[in-house]
């Protein structure tokens, strides 16, 4: 009898056991977001206190976890996905780095996140606000050294440039007939910038767009918007041989200037941008769906 009840009491220890492990692992498994006190009852208050202690609960010395997108991406997603609804997104984003600083290799894991969401011009969450944020915090990170700060700040200066709100910088193009331009005379209420490569697929695609787009059409019929084409590889035989709206402003970027002295950030072909009279920034490296949708809200 004896014997019979240490092996039931050996059973029910194994037994709880198991349920420990599999809670644990379960717990391990997903990622758990704080609780939001109660007395932060207006949205923002809520956002601002979700965003700056989203991560208090996830254990950055597990370098396991990075092998675990559906736990470590998914919650960098869904983390960038509060910060435009928080004026806390700074504090935000340096809290994730400082906390992930615990070691490089988890901290090289969410930079590379940061690149792969906000900067990758083909992310549906590219939001170069917030990576500019994310690189000033990098800047400001002691666990990085010089060298390792060195993409970032080359990634910050270009990122400052052309922002919305600024002034677009001025360049000269030749056009089609020979003519020497700059954007600074472009005269028009809105401008579409479309640098391009004829020779790109994606742009003889958003070319059709931007040639089939009836809202577009329609205002520069109306004259309320002009479009200026720059092929940005110069004068070549893609372009020589490619056909534009008549409409068009169409030219190319004599001896490569924008690409050799990086007046605009043109990592990834078409880039568009949209403009005002006073060449004022209103979209950067947008699409063409947002333009349309933009004039349609701003244009009467």
């Amino acid at each position: 009898m004896k014997t019979l009840h240490t092996l039931f009491l050996a059973s029910l220890y194994c037994l709880a056991t198991a349920f420990c492990l599999q809670a644990r692992a379960q717990q391990a498994s997903s990622f758990r977001l704080p609780d939001v006190p109660a007395v932060l009852a207006t949205p923002e208050e809520r956002a601002a206190y979700l965003s700056c202690h989203y991560w208090d609960h996830f254990d950055f010395s597990d370098v396991s976890l990075i092998d675990r997108p559906e736990v470590t991406e998914q919650a960098f997603v869904d983390f960038i996905g509060i910060l435009p609804y928080t004026d806390r997104a700074d504090t935000a984003l340096e809290t994730l780095l400082h906390r992930a600083s615990v070691g490089k290799k988890m901290l090289r894991h969410f930079i590379l996140l940061g690149d792969k969401y906000l900067y990758e011009p083909n992310s549906p969450m590219h939001n170069e606000e917030l990576y500019i944020l994310m690189l000033r915090a990098l800047l400001a990170n002691p666990a990085l050294d010089e060298t390792e700060k060195i993409r970032p700040r080359h990634r910050l200066e270009t990122a400052l440039k052309n922002r919305p709100g600024h002034t677009a910088a001025d360049f000269g193009f030749v056009c089609r007939d020979g003519r020497r331009m700059q954007l600074n005379a472009v005269c028009a209420p809105y401008l579409i910038l479309y640098f391009n490569d004829p020779d790109c697929d994606d742009c003889r695609r958003a070319k059709e767009r931007l040639v089939t787009s009836q809202s577009l059409n329609r205002l520069m019929d109306s004259g309320s918007l002009a479009l200026l084409s720059v092929c940005v590889g110069g004068k070549t035989a893609a372009w020589q041989q490619a056909a534009f709206p008549a409409r068009w402003i169409d030219g190319y970027d004599e001896g490569r200037q924008l690409t050799r002295r990086q007046v605009y950030d043109l990592k990834a072909m078409p880039t568009l941008y949209l403009l005002d009279s006073r060449k004022r920034v209103i979209l950067k490296d947008t699409s063409i769906d947002k333009i349309e949708e933009c004039l349609r809200h701003s244009v009467r």
